[in-house]
């Protein structure tokens, strides 16, 4: 980032603080009672000046989407309260959501206030300074230790886009080629360098790339991982709605919730309800989506876990898993794309994968009796005897 955009930072203020909000953002800012500004403007009674203000805030905007901003207009200016250095040194930034209009503008509303009162608030309209990707992203996931992994077999046709597009957003990307025979290893050849590879032959199923993924992602000193699928069902847009609940709700498991489910295939909305209700009686939770591979793994509260199926079913196991672990897991909003049926690309073997799912679910089912079961009630009662 540029630094003739922080004219103020560190010099007329610091950030003492940084919390993700139910919202958006929380900034601590401490200003510096000795700078020549407050010298200058009304001294002896010294005011934070109007403009001194607004260049904090959009200071702010900047540290926190880790983008350079030029600042192009101000809407519904309000300047409450006085802010005195000398009586009050520290106040919040509450940053919330933005959003970007049609003109690539993007507007942010901001307020500056402390426990007690608000001094300000006024909303900000922006434009970036010249960068065609998206590093706010980066910014946080570097912040927080996590990385996007894609496991890929034979989806050549539309690895390319799904990484161009998810390369936008992050460069901790995470490409397991399992045994591809297409021609996925010359598209990854074109991104030498922007991504970590993880290659092997033959094919040897979803389950154990997700396995080799994570492996790969702790070595890198990543405690967390985004899986998202290489047929382009998934926008990487939405890694900004995983990173923002990480962010509040740190250790849990994020499971994509698809917002299609009227425009989903016959066939997907029947294993999704069959997935769903089976997850609900292995653990006693409910989850709107089990079958989306869209989903966020806390891998350093998963410690070493890996799933021990290979195929498709690793998805459920985790799910599982997990819960008997005591992760919480939550439901995050997600898009889905979904191919005309003749473009589809598939690697599901409905009668052998079905069957492997029905073994995989006997067999949670008796675990959930004599190992699931038993662990969450023992922690839920240590929980309770803990409260009181």
């Amino acid at each position: 980032m540029p630094d003739v955009c922080m004219i103020l930072k560190d010099h007329f203020y610091t950030i003492a603080s940084q919390t993700a909000t139910a919202t958006g953002w929380k900034c601590g800012v401490l200003l510096n009672a000795s700078h020549p500004i407050f010298q200058a403007h009304f001294p002896g009674h010294p005011v934070t000046p109007g403009v001194c203000i607004v260049q904090l805030a959009k200071e702010i905007v900047s540290v926190y989407y880790a983008k350079s901003f030029f600042l192009c207009g101000l809407r519904n200016v309000k300047f409450l309260r006085i802010i005195d250095p000398s009586e009050r040194q520290e106040f919040f930034v509450h940053l919330p959501a933005g959003r970007t209009d049609k003109q690539g503008q993007f507007i942010i509303p901001v307020s500056i206030e402390s426990t007690t009162a608000v001094f300000a608030s006024l909303t900000l309209v922006l434009m970036p300074d010249g960068e065609e990707e998206h590093p706010a992203l980066q910014a946080r996931m570097e912040r927080l230790r996590l990385c996007v992994v894609i496991p890929t077999y034979n989806n050549g046709r539309t690895l390319a886009g799904v990484l161009r597009q998810t390369l936008q957003y992050t460069r901790s990307v995470i490409v397991v080629n399992d045994g591809a025979t297409d021609c996925t290893a010359s598209e990854l050849a074109r991104f030498a360098g922007k991504i970590d590879v993880v290659s092997y032959a033959p094919n040897k199923g979803k389950g154990y790339a997700l396995k080799r993924g994570f492996d790969r992602a702790r070595e890198l000193g990543y405690e967390a991982a985004i899986t998202l699928d290489s047929d382009g069902q998934h926008d990487a847009a939405d890694l900004e709605a995983f990173v923002l609940q990480a962010e509040i709700h740190p250790g849990c498991l994020l499971a994509g919730q698809r917002t299609t489910e009227g425009r989903m295939p016959a066939g997907n909305r029947f294993a999704n309800r069959f997935s769903n209700f089976w997850y609900t009686v292995h653990t006693g939770r409910k989850l709107p989506d089990t079958q989306n591979g869209f989903r966020l793994y806390p891998l350093a509260a998963m410690k070493r876990m890996s799933p021990f199926s290979t195929r498709y079913e690793a998805e459920v196991e985790l799910l599982v898993r997990t819960a008997w672990q005591g992760i919480p897991a939550l439901p995050v909003p997600v898009r889905v794309h979904y191919a005309p049926p003749s473009e589809r690309i598939t690697h599901f073997r409905p009668g052998k994968d079905f069957f492997r799912i029905s073994i995989l679910n006997t067999v949670l089912t008796l675990l959930a009796m004599c190992y699931g079961y038993p662990r969450l009630l023992c922690r839920k009662l240590f929980s309770i005897k803990q409260k009181r």
